[in-house]
């Protein structure tokens, strides 16, 4: 008998109780519909995410801040962290363990034995006024620096490549002209305001509009020549105006050796330092963490499910034990009686599965276009639910491995049977 009779003769058998076959495919449906979702629901999370942090890149940089100071094991998680004596001299050489703040000096002493370091751009604060073209509308202003190292995607035009140089945020872009692709190589005036209240303008060349991003949503970005002479105009000699909470360090490479050696001296200067991808990384666990704990719902349903097909197949087990002791007289082996009755359970799960992740698919899709209908400019480029052929793929291998492993009791009972016995039972 060949294994595709097997599985002919094992469907069969599932439709001589319809109303039974139908609640145990039932209850595997409604896991795999939960776990298709919250599938679904995952990787669109995780495919927004991408859209929104992957509109800048920089493989050779390193954003560095100073390392808060934890409190010693066996105090309480909420008790201060103790006061650390700072040397006496201000020299570059002895950074305050205390102070968040860092100068330039102690940077570029901190950076000093890193190999391959080719640019430090501290964090400027700046504080923009207005925006505006020509002659046309003033619009309020936030003004963000793109350091070296970091390449930002455009829908129009491109990147920064010099000084005197603009990338507006896709909003305001369209607020100046919907025809973006027309803004590029225009002058832009900005204004900002000075310690003494006196707001200073300047003109930059708009180089591109940057794609949607969680950065690049609202914020206008100027290159660091830019950055660091619109600090110096706002700061003008302010206290700490030489000190930054953080910096970016751009490398010569991308070497993994190199940037992981860049990472540990800076660790062991007090800093904290993480690339881009360490950023993303720590975005996609807590996606993977959230994942996870969605699907154990699924699985938990799943485990209902699963008993369903024991309560199924022990009891088609008993009601065809004379079928099974004909069978076995008429020369069928025990392997045979155990495939049949396990691709009875394969199959209950592998309708169940089917029929529950094309409904989560239909569902999640209608879901999408409510969403896009209801929310397009508050949530544009997001789709609640993203279903991919491997995430499809691992449901119905699942549902179909924990339907299996439920019919494995029931098919062995079902091969051990006595032929004898089994003709003889009432």
């Amino acid at each position: 008998m060949k294994f595709w009779d097997l599985i002919r003769i094992a469907n069969r058998n599932l439709f001589r109780n319809k109303l039974r076959t139908f609640l145990t495919v039932a209850a595997i449906f409604v896991g795999s519909f939960t776990l298709t979702m919250t599938n679904g629901i995952g990787d669109g999370m995780r495919d927004y995410v991408e859209s929104q942090v992957k509109n800048v890149d920089g493989d050779a940089v390193i954003f560095v801040r100073k390392k808060i100071e934890q409190p010693e094991q066996g105090t309480r998680s909420d008790a201060p962290p103790e006061y650390k004596e700072a040397a006496a001299d201000e020299s570059v050489e002895n950074i305050d363990p205390n102070a968040m703040l860092v100068s330039t000096a102690q940077m570029d002493h901190v950076l000093k034995d890193i190999e391959g370091v080719t640019a430090v751009t501290p964090r400027y604060s700046l504080n923009g006024e207005y925006i505006t073209i020509g002659t046309g509308k003033k619009y309020k202003l936030q003004l963000g620096t793109l350091a070296e190292g970091i390449s930002q995607k455009t829908e129009a035009g491109h990147g920064l490549t010099g000084p005197g140089q603009v990338v507006l945020p896709l909003g305001l872009a369209r607020a100046f002209d919907p025809a973006i692709e027309n803004l590029p190589d225009q002058t832009a005036k900005i204004a900002y305001r000075l310690r003494d209240g006196t707001l200073a303008t300047t003109d930059l060349t708009i180089s591109g509009v940057a794609t949607k991003g969680f950065m690049t949503n609202n914020f206008t970005f100027v290159d660091t020549e830019t950055a660091a002479r619109i600090y110096s105009e706002q700061q003008n000699g302010a206290a700490n105006s030489d000190k930054f909470l953080n910096f970016i360090v751009r490398l010569s490479s991308a070497d993994p050796d190199m940037i992981a050696k860049a990472k540990s001296h800076l660790e062991d200067k007090g800093f904290v330092a993480e690339t881009i991808a360490d950023q993303r990384k720590r975005t996609y666990d807590a996606i993977g963490i959230f994942k996870i704990g969605m699907s154990l719902v699924a699985l938990i349903a799943l485990l209902a499910a699963s008993f369903g097909i024991i309560n199924t197949l022990v009891i088609a087990v008993l009601e065809r034990t004379k079928e099974i002791g004909l069978q076995k007289a008429l020369g069928m082996g025990r392997s045979k009686i155990f495939a049949i009755f396990s691709l009875e359970s394969i199959l209950i799960g592998f309708w169940g599965a089917v029929l529950g992740t094309v409904a989560g698919i239909v569902v999640g899709l209608i879901v999408n276009k409510v969403l896009v209908t209801a929310y397009a400019e508050s949530f544009e480029g997001f789709s609640l639910f993203a279903f991919t052929l491997p995430s499809i793929a691992s449901v119905l291998l699942l549902v179909t491995s924990v339907a299996f492993a439920a019919g494995v009791l029931p098919a062995f009972r079902a091969s051990r049977l006595n032929p004898i016995d089994s003709l003889r039972y009432e």
